[in-house]
């Protein structure tokens, strides 16, 4: 397999930063310092990642609901209940795919496995997710088509792929919408640039994977062909 894949498989980092690793220098195939990602390794080469040696770990998936609330961040020691908190200690190296925000909630994948996250983040692969969001105030079809069509806000552009609107009123719209794009913040900047802020954003879909009736808080562990 490609040497940046195995590091991901490692559990080190995702594909893409494995990519930047190698470029710079830290990693060597049996004592030989390589700096093509795409180089080809074999179950037999002795491959290093800073002066260590690395494996390819036995890889674990998971589908989680992330309450709000919860941090989504594993790196920071001085930040709240964070999403790692919910898993055990046996699972060492785990990390969530992307990320959701405090106040937001919803399905998150949780894995080890690097070469996964990076075919479910990069913007290359245009992976789908569905949100749920409740609005403050009413949607009408202009707006829906202008959320479609995209605002421009800080200088990026900023859109939903389909939008279905299930309940409105004066006060709030219950909305359905699907991006394949994860700009920071996307559905919050959006619909604040179109004079409907967010009041609740729950994720409820993954590509393929649906959050169904997993609760708060909770996770279930699957094979990595439910998840790709």
């Amino acid at each position: 397999m490609r040497l940046s894949v195995f590091i991901a498989k490692s559990g080190i980092c995702s594909r893409r930063r494995a990519d930047e690793f190698i470029r710079a220098g830290v990693v060597t195939v049996n004592g030989e310092v390589i700096s093509k990602p795409f180089f080809t390794v074999s179950d037999s080469d002795v491959i290093c990642f800073k002066g260590k040696v690395i494996k390819q770990k036995n890889q674990v998936y998971f589908l989680f609901n992330k309450p709000k609330g919860v941090i989504t961040t594993c790196r920071d020691i001085f930040a709240g209940k964070k999403i790692i908190d919910f898993f055990p200690g046996k699972y060492k190296g785990i990390f969530p795919v992307g990320r959701l925000d405090k106040n937001s909630s919803g399905l998150i994948i949780i894995t080890n496995d690097g070469d996964l996250c990076y075919k479910l983040t990069h913007p290359k692969f245009k992976v789908k997710k569905e949100y749920l969001l409740t609005l403050r105030g009413q949607l009408n079809e202009f707006l829906s088509r202008k959320a479609k069509n995209g605002v421009v806000d800080m200088g990026e552009r900023l859109k939903v792929e389909d939008i279905k609107i299930i309940s409105t009123s004066s006060e709030k719209t219950i909305v359905r919408v699907i991006i394949r794009e994860g700009k920071k913040r996307h559905l919050r900047r959006l619909f604040s640039k179109l004079g409907l802020p967010v009041k609740d954003l729950k994720r409820t879909a993954i590509d393929q994977v649906k959050l169904g009736s997993l609760k708060p808080g909770s996770y279930r562990m699957v094979k990595r062909e439910v998840i790709l």
